[in-house]
């Protein structure tokens, strides 16, 4: 798992900055991070720091269009880079209490 995670901080340092003040490696992927166990299949629910993170970021991005899509392009090239099991990744917004922001697919689309 660790090799995992550290695959994804390195990606996300390299491939997700963004143009706004959103930036992926710095804010997205530290709230992101604890959901990792739950994505990648291994726990079988996702622990509270996940679901505080993905809270605080469905807040920012009902809040700002640009914020929006700069996370929006961060969980895209995460998504990318790690084996996300999106059937899991899909229940989130459920199990966490929170109103996704973007669609839950290997390729959303982040301009909208």
């Amino acid at each position: 798992m660790g090799k995992i995670l550290l695959t994804l901080f390195a990606l996300a340092l390299i491939f997700c900055q963004t143009n706004g003040v959103i930036q992926c490696g710095t804010y997205v992927l530290p709230k992101v991070k604890p959901c990792g166990g739950f994505v990648l299949g291994q726990d079988a629910k996702p622990s509270q720091d996940c679901c505080v993170g993905l809270q605080d970021l469905a807040k920012i991005a009902a809040a700002s269009q640009s914020d929006r899509k700069d996370i929006c392009i961060c969980f895209k090239a995460l998504m990318k880079a790690g084996q996300v099991n999106f059937k899991k990744a899909k229940q989130l917004p459920n199990l966490c209490n929170f109103t996704t922001f973007m669609p839950i697919t290997p390729n959303p689309d982040c301009s909208k």
